[in-house]
């Protein structure tokens, strides 16, 4: 008994030594999506849909169910904008689209 409790220690000293880490897992949540074309001038805000909101040291992943967005961290302010607030948060593709992703079903708010 006595050596299994000094082996574990042990094996977690040799992988942290040797550069080996686990993978960072990623932030996912069930959210609702709207999605603006910037050909649509229409204010009204279109129709919202189940989608996935995924996070992972800063990149971020939003699933819809016809269309999978990527935002990488290093990108934000180059090729697109990160807007967040306490019901969720926009993405903005300045002459394509603007993405907005709410916590809640905001025909409920």
């Amino acid at each position: 008994m006595r050596r299994s409790t000094t082996l574990f220690p042990t094996l977690i000293m040799l992988l942290s030594c040797s550069g080996l880490t686990l993978p960072a897992s990623a932030d996912s949540t069930k959210a609702w999506c709207s999605l603006f074309s910037a050909k649509d001038n229409s204010k009204a805000l279109p129709e919202p849909v189940r989608c996935t909101f995924s996070q992972r040291q800063g990149n971020v992943v939003v699933s819809m169910p016809q269309r999978t967005f990527n935002f990488p961290a290093k990108e934000q302010g180059k090729t697109y904008q990160r807007d967040n607030h306490s019901s969720g948060v926009g993405f903005s593709k300045e002459g394509e689209f603007t993405l907005v992703v709410f916590w809640q079903d905001p025909r409920l708010q």
